[in-house]
């Protein structure tokens, strides 16, 4: 029986095209496929081309969907502003750097601070959680009740129900983490060069890989936990975790481009996309890791890359305002 990655990459076919008014700033699905897509003044286009707000705020930072009909957009002045709960203020948070939603709880990561709040609907009042990691850049759903946060002081890890910190490790300013609950593990990486692979039932006891002249401001784990990805300036490596959590002394690829890449997803089917400085968006296949099996070309440098639940669909946004949809087809192997 193939498994769920066992395909390679036949077509990406742009289904549609539109430009902003400003870079696009944040790109993100909701669950059954709409599109969100925020420029860097704060407009925000709503599931098709005709859809575009006015400015909702002056320096939005990140985005997320409440159920299919609200969003929420942060900014570290204005705070948080939700859509869809017929509110004309933003809900006060100063700082608001990254926001993300689960089990009906919304959470606000800002600076020393994450703030939870429960149904919109209902009430507006959040619970605050001091965690001692300075300004805060990522926070990133790792299951159940917990979250992971990184910023400038280290990484965090949260128990929204309980109100605490479960975890915190002192880290030289976290820039990226990327976590696969089903799998137990989560990365990150610092400023120093540094990937922390960590599991979650013992984040003080993980393994670090090195060697790294830049810092690795873009990571991903792959769908089963078992692949590291990270990007450094123009380099992608790819890290091999063993079924104990053991990883190699040496990436297990290395791949240079010509170009320093922007942005870094996974799809939960396993493919890669990268954007570049250049404009250019490259989809990979984890059968040919080496070798990208399709690309994109937008007109100026990458600023935002989102799948869609299923990786059926890839949005794609430039620092001109380009936005591009594409439909992403997989083939099996023969």
């Amino acid at each position: 029986m193939r498994s769920s990655v066992d395909h390679v990459l036949i077509t990406a076919a742009v289904d549609w095209t539109t430009v902003l008014s400003d870079a696009v700033r944040v790109l993100a699905w909701s669950p059954q496929g709409r599109l969100l897509a925020v420029a860097a003044n704060g407009s925000a286009l709503v599931e098709n081309r005709e859809r575009v707000t006015a400015p909702m705020t002056p320096d939005p930072r990140d985005a997320t969907w409440l159920g299919e009909r609200a969003l929420a957009v942060v900014d570290p002045l204005a705070g948080v502003v939700t859509a869809g709960f017929d509110r004309a203020q933003p809900l006060a948070f100063r700082g608001a750097r990254s926001i993300g939603t689960h089990g009906g709880r919304m959470i606000v990561a800002g600076d020393g601070r994450v703030a939870v709040f429960g149904h919109l609907g209902l009430s507006t009042i959040p619970e605050v959680i001091w965690t001692g990691i300075g300004a805060t850049h990522v926070c990133v759903h790792v299951g159940g009740n917990l979250w992971a946060l990184g910023g400038t002081g280290g990484l965090a890890l949260v128990d929204v129900a309980l109100g605490c910190i479960d975890t915190r490790l002192e880290l030289p300013g976290v820039v990226a983490v990327s976590s696969r609950g089903d799998a137990g593990r989560l990365v990150a990486s610092d400023l120093a060069g540094v990937i922390h692979v960590l599991h979650l039932s013992d984040l003080r006891n993980g393994i670090e890989l090195t060697g790294y002249c830049d810092p690795v401001r873009h990571l991903s784990l792959s769908p089963d936990g078992r692949t590291v990805v990270a990007a450094a300036d123009d380099e992608i490596t790819r890290w091999a975790i063993a079924t104990d959590g053991a990883v190699a002394d040496e990436p297990t690829c290395v791949v240079a481009r010509d170009a320093t890449i922007t942005v870094l997803e996974s799809s939960n089917n396993g493919f890669l996309a990268t954007g570049d400085e250049h404009g250019v968006v490259y989809i990979w296949s984890p059968l040919l890791p080496e070798y990208p099996v399709a690309a994109l070309r937008l007109d100026s440098e990458i600023t935002a890359i989102a799948w869609n639940r299923d990786g059926t669909c890839l949005a794609c946004g430039a620092v001109s305002g380009q936005l591009v949809v594409a439909h992403i087809t997989a083939g099996a192997l023969a």
